[in-house]
């Protein structure tokens, strides 16, 4: 065997023992869009799905690319930096250990980065730069990349750069706009693809896995019910087996003490962490102390609670065999997503087949992840930035949550701007072509809806709206409802509650509805677009089917509204009014019916590009 062969070898080796086939198709992509021109790659790879292996496949894949008489010569070996981006030896190691197959690797942080360039590449400049766990993507926290694009952009122009993260929400955020990490890069976005084994927070949720914890009870030790429901679970869970508990720092010792007053043994109990208030160093352990610990409990059939706390840090993966053994975990931080998924729940995903672990969380945030990885699937399939931006402001608005991770926050006002910025002028006129009600029936699983119609828009819109209402197994009282992911936008939905259903004007949702539907059934035409009422960066033109939910789980998220949702005398007046028994839940649907040319104007377009280049002189300026 030649030395050439001898080297292409041992890189193809460690491919084949230490990555599997999806972690190599995502790296293979990247080196696809890197051959495509673009120098910046941003690879979104969920929870615990296996990064470090896409990282040593780009690793192995750049040192592949070599010729042959490069790749035999020693002092031309490292070519690749992986950096940290958090300052954790612990991380550092973890990933030295992960990537020593790689013998083209040099692992560092942010904080050594140019130490690192005079001390480990004096021979030649890295050709690769893999940036681990990319939160950091804009705000102030960006600073730290300044050092690597200044060095990307006027000393190693050659180099490529490659982000992987499973919530690159900031990367991403920033990339679709003119930032740090946009420059002149032709930024490029990978979706990792995991293999069908995968049980992640997508699958978690279809498996009704996730208990919603909000700002009311999501604190262990004061949500007496969820806490006492969790603390069930784990008492009559048979044979060995793990839960896991994320309070705030000063809480670590009152959470063991409620576990004790439970009936569970001290023995039970392990709180890991440093320094916590009221606790000693000998109540305390380490993350690896508790996985002795777990091994030895399992040998006697036992089960173990470990309580963590907020700084407890992220990445942490338990193993295949924890995994497969969690009961539940709770979590106390209701935060931007990423501090969600990235906490409990994120550290229950994987390679498992564990179903049955219940998880207590923030139920929205989990929710607009999921969302935001379907989005993001489609974007890598599409190729393409455009709309992220807008696409990620509507979820944290819609979700009301604060932000995407700790690189990027949305706030009230940002989402003020975006709005203003992207509303259109609505310049295509529709009739309406007809309209049906029908009763919720949430306590059916099932229900025959073609007794009303047959049209089948109105069957797949009333489909999905019974989806997002039974989305948890059952209906719950829930604020900032909406249909989601892109194959739903087709629907405008209007989720009334107490503050929208009746303030005794023409425009509350009570009068709009009984307006509309005795104009149709008068057979007088009514304007589509005047039912729609689009905004917010919509159209009529896109909508073929408008919806008003009428129901007590829709909950107003005016906090001092007088009436934050429907009662069962509005639900009985609105029922009656259209027909029908008294039920928790009436669905009304418009059909989109035909264009009215003579009412639209061909003009309106040049307006909305006018109003657009006028907002981007502005926002310029």
């Amino acid at each position: 065997m030649s030395k050439t062969d001898k080297h292409r070898s041992i890189v193809r080796e460690a491919l084949s023992t230490h990555t599997y086939e999806h972690q190599r198709q995502a790296a293979e992509r990247t080196f696809s869009k890197f051959q495509n021109g673009a120098r910046a790659v941003v690879i979104a790879a969920e929870m615990q799905s296996g990064k470090s292996g896409i990282a040593l496949a780009l690793a192995s894949m750049q040192r592949l690319s070599l010729s042959d008489e490069i790749i035999c010569q020693r002092k031309y070996l490292k070519d690749t930096l992986y950096l940290v981006t958090m300052a954790d030896v612990a991380l550092q190691e973890q990933a030295k250990n992960d990537l020593a197959a790689c013998h083209n690797v040099v692992v560092s942080n942010f904080a050594h980065f140019e130490s690192c360039l005079k001390g480990e590449f004096k021979f030649q400049a890295p050709k690769l730069i893999i940036i681990d766990e990319c939160h950091y993507g804009s705000a102030t926290d960006s600073v730290r990349y300044a050092k690597v694009f200044d060095y990307l952009e006027n000393i190693n122009l050659e180099c490529r750069i490659a982000f992987v993260s499973a919530t690159p929400f900031s990367a991403l955020y920033a990339a679709s706009d003119d930032s740090i990490l946009r420059h002149n890069f032709h930024t490029a976005l990978v979706f990792h693809k995991t293999s069908n084994e995968y049980h992640g927070i997508r699958e978690m949720h279809r498996h009704q896995q996730i208990v919603k914890l909000d700002e009311n009870n999501r604190d262990f030790c004061d949500a007496l019910f969820l806490s006492k429901r969790f603390i069930r679970q784990f008492q009559e869970h048979e044979g060995s087996g793990w839960s896991l508990i994320r309070v705030p720092t000063s809480q670590a010792k009152q959470a063991r003490d409620i576990l004790l007053e439970s009936g569970i043994e001290s023995e039970q109990i392990h709180i890991i962490g440093q320094k916590l208030v009221g606790l000693e160093d000998h109540e305390l352990c380490s993350l690896e102390d508790f996985k002795r610990e777990y091994e030895t409990a399992k040998l006697f059939d036992d089960k173990l609670i470990a309580i963590t706390v907020a700084g407890f840090r992220a990445g942490v993966n338990f193993g295949q065999e924890m995994k497969e053994n969690l009961i539940n975990s709770w979590d106390s931080s209701i935060s931007n997503i990423a501090a969600v998924v990235q906490a409990n729940v994120g550290r229950a995903c994987g390679y498992h087949h564990n179903t049955t672990a219940t998880h207590y969380t923030n139920l929205d945030s989990v929710r607009a992840y999921g969302e935001l990885l379907d989005f993001l699937e489609e974007q890598d399939e599409r190729q393409e930035f455009q709309g992220i931006r807008e696409k990620f402001e509507d979820i944290c608005e819609r979700y009301e949550i604060r932000g995407f991770d700790r690189g990027t926050s949305v706030t009230p006002a940002v989402l003020t701007e975006v709005s203003s910025k992207r509303k259109l002028v609505d310049k295509k006129v529709y009739l309406t072509q007809s309209y049906v009600v029908v009763p919720g029936k949430l306590d059916k699983e099932q229900y025959d809806y073609n007794r009303y119609t047959k049209d089948l828009d109105l069957l797949e819109a009333i489909r999905l709206i019974r989806e997002e209402l039974l989305a948890d197994g059952e209906p719950y009282r829930k604020q900032g409802r909406a249909l989601r992911g892109e194959h739903q936008n087709w629907i405008k939905a209007q989720w009334v509650n107490g503050a929208t259903y009746d303030d005794g004007t023409p425009s509350c949702a009570k009068s709009r509805a009984l307006h509309f539907t005795q104009l149709l059934d008068q057979l007088e035409p009514v304007e589509f677009n005047k039912i729609v009422n689009p905004g917010g960066g919509e159209t009529t033109d896109s909508k073929r089917v408008m919806a008003s939910i009428f129901s007590i789980y829709n909950l107003s998220g005016q906090k001092d509204a007088f009436k934050r949702a429907l009662d069962i005398d509005d639900m009985s007046e609105i029922c009656r009014l259209f027909g029908f028994e008294n039920d928790d839940t009436l669905i009304l649907l418009y059909k989109r019916g035909d264009f009215l040319r003579e009412r639209s104007s061909d003009d309106q377009e040049k307006v909305n590009k006018s109003r657009i280049q006028h907002n981007s002189i502005l926002n310029t300026d």
